[in-house]
């Protein structure tokens, strides 16, 4: 699960008359977002380039605004309201990026790639500035596949306003939950058995790699693993690949990716490749389990 929700785009722009009060609303709703664990907010492009009224850009409206409104205004995109990103699909998400290759979006007949979009994407809550339009906990769009003919229809989950958030309890518990678990490099090999109870087991070296891995990597990869765990996806939902002939074929490079899976040495040739700065999770499937051997630097290559 993610910590962040999406912002939709096509909220904006907002009407001149109303549109200090819907920033109100929206402040409040990222607010009690945060509260719920999702602490983060990413957006297709710069909240500073979009177009807030009509033809009017940020810089343009925040100069309208009265003093008190400003320093709120300065504040959200200071990151004091909530923490903003941008791309919603960010260099590292290659499993994310491919996922928006093969499918294409359309919100009322119009082609959409923002964030409707990336909500079903990344299975989050889409957030829009409060209208008629955007009044509904749940939005529909339509999903075309490459390899479909026909359109899917596809509710994604939305809010505008905090009442809205009543709706998505089931997502909040289970984002709830996995928080509860607090898993972290210090307690992960002590309790792998209770976070990881039924499909992955991690081979002995982890114990010595996540003492050394970037702690964005560390929470990435154990987001990944927990979704395979909880079966929220299959590991095939991921970049995955085996290693080329010339490294299967090679003994010294062979042995790098030789681990103990009961007992026996086997060669775990295949990797998940969505962690970020070149770090894989080596996996080896053996009925129900998938072992994980190795978590790190994509290992030798020559």
């Amino acid at each position: 699960m993610v910590d962040f929700s999406v912002f939709n785009e096509l909220s904006l722009p907002l009407n001149v008359r109303t549109a200090q009060a819907k920033f109100g609303l929206f402040f409040k709703l990222l607010e009690k977002l945060s509260d719920k664990g999702l602490n983060q907010i990413r957006m297709s492009d710069n909240f500073k380039n979009y177009s807030i009224l009509k033809d009017v850009t940020f810089y343009q409206f925040l100069g309208q605004a009265d003093r008190d409104f400003q320093t709120r205004l300065k504040s959200f995109i200071n990151n004091q309201v909530i923490k903003i990103s941008n791309p919603i699909i960010q260099e590292e998400d290659s499993e994310q990026r491919k996922a928006q290759q093969v499918s294409k979006y359309s919100y009322d007949n119009n082609p959409t790639a923002g964030g409707l979009a990336c909500c079903d994407i990344w299975d989050t809550i889409a957030v829009s500035f409060d209208s008629d339009e955007w009044g509904n906990s749940n939005i529909d769009i339509q999903k075309k596949s490459i390899d479909e003919s026909a359109n899917t229809p596809i509710s994604v989950k939305h809010a505008s306003k905090k009442a809205h958030l009543s709706s998505h309890q089931n997502f909040f518990n289970a984002l709830e939950k996995e928080a509860k678990l607090g898993i972290t490099k210090e307690n992960l090999w002590l309790k792998k058995d209770s976070f990881f109870p039924e499909i992955i087991v991690f081979c002995s070296g982890i114990e010595q790699q996540i003492k050394t891995i970037d702690k964005t990597i560390f929470t990435r990869a154990i987001s990944i693993l927990r979704d395979i765990e909880r079966k929220q996806k299959k590991i095939t939902d991921f970049n995955c690949s085996p290693e080329s002939q010339t490294v299967s074929q090679k003994p010294k490079l062979k042995r790098h990716r030789m681990f103990t899976v009961d007992g026996e040495r086997k060669f775990f040739t295949n990797h998940i490749k969505n962690l970020s700065n070149g770090y894989r999770i080596y996996f080896f499937e053996k009925e129900n389990k998938i072992y994980i051997g190795y978590i790190g630097k994509h290992l030798p290559l020559q």
